[in-house]
């Protein structure tokens, strides 16, 4: 899954705290592309608030017969793009992951605001004890799972240990389990990368921007 993120001219001025993470500030305009070969389950993530957060704004202009699968809490809920657009139009809040089937090659642009909101600098994810949760990080950035700090993915940190992820390989899922020195292989990730969670106990995923 190539996820590349791009910020639009807005988001120049606020310079980059971290060249490697390519986090900005708050209350930046941005987007990420999202490549989706033709025929693919992908597992993505909505990675910025465009102010409704639904599939036929975000995910509008996917070809038709394109497929959303999102998770429900205990499966998943199907929807296939029309000329009218989704049926029903579920919303897909930022940090929600779900799966993507295009139906021919296109790239996916996310356009919004990076969060968090106006007036903090934290965002967080809230992760339900032993159920499995589809999220990706609030933050549009990349790195590695062990990353910690400001401006950083922060699951290592937050998680209990003895919770697990589920990255998706392309034909399944490959397990990580967290320690008390964080994931074992220190994973990869990328903005707009989504991924099972499931929290040994109740936590929240906190994530701070600078």
């Amino acid at each position: 899954m190539k996820k590349t993120l791009l910020i639009a001219a807005a988001a120049l001025v606020a310079g980059v705290v971290s060249s490697q993470a390519q986090v900005y500030s708050a209350n930046i305009v941005g987007y990420v592309n999202t490549a989706l070969p033709a025929g693919q389950l992908q597992l993505i993530a909505n990675p910025l608030n465009n102010g409704t957060n639904t599939a036929n704004d975000l995910l509008g202009s996917l070809p038709n017969k394109s497929t959303v699968q999102i998770w429900n809490g205990t499966g998943f809920t199907g929807y296939t793009k029309s000329a009218t657009g989704f049926a029903g139009n579920p919303g897909i809040p930022v940090g929600s992951g779900f799966f993507v089937q295009s139906a021919s090659n296109y790239t996916n642009t996310f356009v919004g605001n990076v969060v968090p909101a106006p007036g903090g600098n934290t965002a967080t994810n809230g992760l339900p004890a032993g159920s499995l949760a589809l999220v990706g990080s609030i933050l549009p950035i990349s790195g590695n799972f062990n990353d910690v700090g400001t401006n950083s993915f922060n699951l290592n940190s937050s998680l209990p240990n003895k919770s697990t992820v589920q990255l998706w390989n392309g034909s399944g899922f490959t397990g990580y389990t967290k320690s008390a020195t964080g994931f074992a292989g220190n994973p990869a990730y990328t903005a707009g990368q989504g991924f099972f969670i499931q929290s040994a106990s109740a936590a929240n995923w906190v994530q701070t921007l600078q």
